[in-house]
């Protein structure tokens, strides 16, 4: 089966405009526990490790980020729905697409996630699936659908935020080829469905990641909220990067982003012998983040 539009779909269903959500799963064997800002429901007789801890940790790790969207977030709970398996997630309530790792429902503040006994991973998948649907939401104030490299790009940002010292895709960016880079503006409107292999789309998603990072870390949280502001409301990229950050979004955005991406991988390489990774460095995301991508460790 070709997997592009398969995955293609996953980030569609993400979303999960007005879809219908089960308030409780009728299956016998579901147990509760409530913390500060979730309702957890989880299929095994034993949770995840200190799960609802985990759940606040994750909370203040996106809650300066996040609550400028969805400042319900603050005094609402959000339910998060932790399958015992894969093969349980696949065949429950929620129906969702064999390739989905979680699912978010901002009309209903669900998310629904199933557990892989890694706790690392699954804070990873939890954390991308909450971004979704608090920025969603977001969006979906005015019935409309964020584009989805700053959709995508803002989930992989709120993964990296549950790692204290950083995680794997800010370590990937500092190893980012250029060859293998898109050109702005012509990023902004490439679709997932439009790429053919895995690369090109483990490319595409640390490409997002950067773009947001950079929009986001480097200037200050009003520009940012100004500039999501500007897309919700209709705005085209090129009006909303103007409004924001007084850059256009083709060369003139693609060198500003260049040069700061030199500036970060200079300074996330410093801390490796001479500015290159160990032949120790074997870097798979795939075995921490929601989603796999390609080994930028070393470059041939």
């Amino acid at each position: 089966m070709h997997r592009i539009p398969a995955l293609f779909c996953m980030f569609i269903a993400a979303g999960a405009f007005g879809a219908d959500v089960p308030s409780v799963p009728s299956v016998p064997g579901w147990h509760v526990k409530t913390s500060p800002h979730f309702e957890i429901l989880h299929e095994s007789v034993w949770s995840p490790a200190s799960i609802s801890l985990e759940m606040e940790k994750i909370y203040a790790s996106m809650r300066l980020t996040m609550a400028m969207f969805a400042p319900w977030m603050v005094k609402e709970k959000t339910k998060v729905y932790i399958y015992s398996s894969q093969e349980s997630y696949l065949n429950g309530e929620f129906r969702p697409p064999r390739w989905s790792k979680g699912l978010a429902y901002f009309s209903k503040k669900t998310v629904v996630v199933y557990d892989t006994g890694d706790i690392v991973k699954l804070k990873a998948v939890i954390a991308h699936e909450l971004s979704h649907l608090y920025f969603e939401d977001y969006f979906g104030e005015k019935l409309k659908y964020p584009p989805q490299w700053l959709n995508e790009g803002l989930a992989v940002y709120m993964e990296e935020s549950v790692f204290p010292g950083g995680g794997p895709w800010g370590s990937a960016l500092a190893f980012f080829p250029p060859e293998r880079q898109t050109a702005f503006p012509d990023f902004f409107s490439l679709k997932i469905d439009e790429l053919k292999s895995e690369t090109k789309i483990s490319d595409w998603y640390l490409q997002a990641y950067g773009t947001v990072l950079y929009l986001y870390r480097p200037h200050t949280r009003v520009q940012f909220k100004a500039f999501c502001e500007a897309v919700r409301a209709g705005g085209k990229i090129e009006d909303a990067l103007w409004k924001g950050y007084r850059v256009r979004e083709g060369g003139d955005f693609g060198r500003k982003w260049s040069a700061w991406l030199d500036g970060y991988s200079r300074q996330a390489r410093s801390g490796l012998p001479s500015g290159r990774p160990s032949a120790s460095f074997d870097f798979k995301p795939v075995q921490f983040s929601s989603f796999p991508f390609t080994n930028f460790g070393s470059k041939k």
